[in-house]
């Protein structure tokens, strides 16, 4: 087989494991070139309990049976995997030890990545292109099979954290971006307590802020909006630039009643906002258009969530601005 056709055929398994599944066509040739094939005879173990876990696998043909050795119960079947099925994706992230054996089936040949001499963080680190897109899906992946997914990022993985960071940050303001509301609060909004609220933050008069002092002065105001809408916040609250000049704020454990006192002690401060310094004078200050709702009364999932909230920030704007409206 060519050298072409081998990468072809590594890329088409690859994408058989969901890590690698929104990778495009470029970013799947690196992560082929850092996979290797190996072959493993019946009965062979490929990997045993307590050993390191900084591999993922997929089948390229073949079977593999993973168990466990339990405390006064033996060996317990776990899982079983066939041809162009993958493993180890969770470990292969956090780095723990192995907490079960795999052994092959029969004639079995497993395309592994990374290949032996390679470490996973080495290659995101020498290939940040394709980091956010894995930590990405290896987010999604996990969020349904760990509840304390957010912990066992931030406290066991640094590098991981760092990562993740990168993915749902802003970098204008450093608050959180529209992919955290759409990805990882999407995921744990069930878990952020009995209500949950979002509201929604527009400027009245930020058009007339870029259209009369330009871009950069448009950025300031944005910075400075940031900054008074974190001032407010409580310590579970989570900040957000949602889009352009659109905020949001999650506030979990958090009424409807609740969110509309926060929202407009935010409107009432934001009125206090001193801009004259980056206006040059001309402009003073700014007002803003809020919209609430609240989970799982005005909405079943974190996106129906935001868009209600963006629905009433609007109406509000519409009815002349500088006000509060909920679902």
């Amino acid at each position: 087989m060519t050298k072409r056709n081998l990468l072809i055929e590594k890329i088409q398994l690859l994408r058989n494991a969901s890590l690698f599944s929104k990778l495009r066509e470029a970013e799947l040739e690196i992560v082929a070139a850092y996979s290797e094939y190996y072959n493993f005879k019946p009965g062979q173990i490929i990997f045993s309990e307590g050993s390191n876990a900084e591999v993922l696998y997929i089948i390229k043909e073949g079977e593999v049976f993973i168990s466990r050795e339990m405390k006064n119960r033996g060996v317990i079947d776990l899982a079983r995997y066939i041809s162009n099925e993958s493993f180890g994706e969770l470990s292969l992230l956090t780095s723990k030890s192995r907490n079960a054996t795999a052994i092959a089936e029969k004639d079995t040949t497993l395309l592994i990545f990374p290949m032996e001499g390679t470490y996973f963080k080495d290659v995101l680190e020498k290939h940040p292109e394709i980091s956010a897109r894995i930590l990405h899906k290896f987010l999604a992946i996990i969020a349904g099979r760990i509840r304390n997914t957010n912990r066992l990022i931030s406290e066991k993985t640094p590098w991981i954290r760092d990562l993740r960071r990168q993915l749902f940050s802003d970098k204008l303001t450093g608050l959180y971006n529209r992919t955290f509301i759409e990805e990882d609060f999407a995921a744990f909004l069930p878990q952020y307590g009995e209500s949950t609220s979002l509201i929604m933050i527009k400027p009245d008069n930020f058009k007339e802020i870029n259209d009369n002092f330009g871009h950069d002065v448009g950025d300031k105001v944005l910075r400075l909006l940031a900054i008074f809408l974190q001032s407010i916040l409580r310590e579970d609250d989570i900040g957000v630039r949602y889009r352009g000049d659109e905020f949001a704020a999650i506030l979990p454990n958090t009424s409807t009643e609740e969110a509309l006192a926060i929202a407009d002690d935010l409107r009432e401060i934001v009125m206090e906002m001193d801009i004259s310094n980056a206006t040059n004078g001309e402009l003073e200050k700014i007002t803003v258009s809020i919209g609430v709702s609240t989970y799982p009364f005005h909405a079943s999932n974190s996106i129906m969530l935001a868009d209600r909230a963006h629905e009433k920030m609007f109406e509000a704007r519409e009815k002349g601005g500088n006000r509060v409206m909920s679902v």
